[in-house]
């Protein structure tokens, strides 16, 4: 590494650390949600006010099943948007998330939408590959993250794609310094952990959104080798199912510059899980 990366690497690294006690971990808490599925998030007061939440899947679990938004059949564009609110509710998901960006924001709920990158749901391809990064998961629930969506595995019956590839090989290649509401996936090297992130932005007294060396830093230090930026600012959103099954909000969008306001998506990744499992007397 040329001494200038090397420097502007450690200070990243100093600057991200600098509101938490040394080596404590960036979640102190993971609380189980569902099998597979435990949340935490955390709270930063340097570099500014920071607000995250973050999913953690062990993929290894039984019952995990992914789905992304499905096409809309025969109307304009490839998907219709929907809050992903309404996304978890309909495909009766535990858990969800924006996902790839599109190509329209919409005050309301309904527009048609044509997703950037490839995106398939269930091995069905609903938007084609335009080299865009994606994050891929196989049947077998095995997950990685690609520059370019034409090299998604043909096992891949799950893809999404996104802006930037953040984190490749446990080395940062996230560029943008701009400070945005944020959403990200970060992938373990085995493939068999998988981080999801979101960053509440654009609310100076609540988070003020993150650069992307920023979240590849704090993904790294959660454990991923690999990780990717999804489609954010007033579309970050991540939803869980309550135990009625209505969707809980978990971090705090802000759609049309108004917080709590959830922003209509053309594209989104779910999770379906079993409920956790009893502990044994």
């Amino acid at each position: 590494m040329k001494l200038p990366a090397l420097l502007i690497t450690l200070s990243l690294s100093l600057s991200l650390t600098s509101s938490r006690a040394d080596d404590a971990p960036l979640v102190r808490t993971w609380t189980p949600l569902f099998n597979g599925i435990s949340h935490g998030s955390f709270q930063l007061s340097e570099p500014r006010l920071i607000r995250a939440e973050v999913l953690k899947i062990d993929l290894a679990a039984k019952g995990l099943q992914f789905l992304t938004t499905p096409d809309n059949g025969t109307r304009d564009g490839e998907t219709d948007a929907i809050t992903t609110s309404t996304f978890l509710t309909n495909e009766k998901c535990q858990a969800a998330i924006n996902a790839a960006p599109f190509d329209k924001v919409y005050a309301n709920p309904g527009g048609p939408e044509n997703v950037q990158g490839l995106m398939r749901r269930n091995n069905q391809t609903i938007s084609p590959p335009d080299g865009q990064p994606c994050l891929a998961i196989t049947a077998n629930l095995t997950a990685s993250i690609h520059h370019d969506d034409h090299g998604a595995p043909e096992s891949a019956t799950t893809v999404v794609s996104g802006f930037a590839v953040l984190l490749r090989d446990g080395t940062i290649t996230g560029k943008d310094t701009k400070l945005h509401p944020r959403t990200g996936a970060g992938v373990s090297a085995d493939g068999k952990t998988l981080w999801l992130i979101t960053i509440d932005g654009r609310q100076s007294k609540w988070s003020g959104g993150a650069t992307t060396p920023e979240m590849a830093a704090w993904l790294q230090s959660l454990g991923a080798d690999d990780a990717i930026n999804l489609d954010g600012g007033g579309t970050t959103t991540m939803v869980i199912a309550s135990p009625d099954g209505k969707p809980r909000i978990l971090n705090r969008p802000i759609h049309l510059g108004i917080p709590g306001r959830e922003r209509p998506s053309g594209s989104h990744l779910g999770i379906i899980a079993s409920p956790l499992t009893p502990p044994k007397n």
